[in-house]
């Protein structure tokens, strides 16, 4: 019995710590620009290349809380920028549309 408890309990942390930053359903929500963190504003300021800010969501996700913020950059370009509620830079990615 004792195997059996030490086995599954080995399994679960197994999957806990490869899954990493993942959510199995991600529950976005949008949040005002006045409630994102000041250290979270900061990196996603910096990475607006002259560019505004659009919609943020706020997902909690199994690393942590993680915000998302939509960008259009002064030529219509548009992108997405992910940052951990520490201020964690943890994903610049551009859109191919405008």
């Amino acid at each position: 019995m004792k195997k059996s408890v030490c086995l599954w309990a080995f399994v679960v942390a197994a999957a806990a710590v490869f899954t990493g930053c993942s959510t199995m359903r991600p529950e976005e929500v949008n949040v005002p620009w006045s409630t994102v963190p000041a250290v979270v504003q900061s990196t996603i300021q910096a990475h607006l290349y002259g560019g505004t800010v659009g919609k943020v969501e706020v997902e909690n996700m199994k690393c942590g809380v993680v915000y998302e913020a939509e960008v259009k950059g002064p030529d219509g370009q548009r992108s997405e920028v992910k940052v951990a509620a520490d201020g964690k830079l943890l994903k610049y990615r551009t859109c191919n549309n405008k």
